[in-house]
């Protein structure tokens, strides 16, 4: 019998952030945890990104150029190129501007802050030090993760609830999003407290 796992946009969004939940339940006795936090966190708000950006199809999660491409081939009904999703950086870029982000009169694009950009960098820095780990020795101070996954989770929150772009079609899933990122807050804001406390 064959089995399949079944996933689109919203469960992949979900189940990364599941993961890091998981994951930041355990950092307090493994501090190992924390890559799987980090790698979780970036693929989740990937994620958020694509959701918010989507607004019925893919031209706006693609890079530029080769969206253009694609219209194209709509427009003359020919074949289109082959779709591939636009860079992290890219993605983080476009929930910033009203051109992608404001597809309707009460949508908002995320507004520009230096913390939230000095964290997203450091989360795909983070990230790809993980992924593309070099041999070497590394000492990683994870005092500070807790501010950046707080801020990343603030993040997620604005597009699923404020940005008026992400539509869950599926109540099951709308609850299970937001019962999700509010417990992750709270694992987060309980790690930074007690990191704090033993400054």
């Amino acid at each position: 019998m064959e089995v399949w796992l079944k996933t689109d946009e919203r469960e992949e969004s979900i189940s990364s952030l599941e993961m890091v939940r998981n994951a930041s339940l355990k950092v307090s006795e493994d501090f190992f945890q924390w890559k799987w936090v980090i790698i979780a966190l970036h693929n989740a708000l990937q994620g958020f990104m694509v959701l918010s950006l989507r607004n019925g199809n893919n031209f706006r999660v693609m890079p530029d150029k080769l969206a253009r491409k694609c219209y194209e081939a709509h427009r003359a009904n020919k074949p289109w190129p082959k779709e591939r999703l636009d860079s992290f950086l890219n993605l983080y870029k476009k929930i910033k501007n009203d051109e992608y982000m404001k597809p309707f009169i009460y949508s908002k694009s995320l507004p520009e802050t230096e913390n939230n950009d000095w964290c997203v960098n450091k989360l795909i820095e983070l990230r790809n030090k993980f992924i593309h780990f070099v041999p070497q020795g590394w000492s990683l101070n994870v005092s500070g993760l807790p501010h950046i996954c707080l801020t990343i989770i603030e993040i997620m929150k604005f597009l699923a609830w404020e940005s008026g772009n992400i539509f869950w079609h599926n109540d099951r899933l709308k609850d299970k999003s937001r019962s999700i990122l509010n417990e992750c807050e709270d694992s987060f804001r309980r790690i930074k407290e007690a990191y704090e406390s033993n400054s």
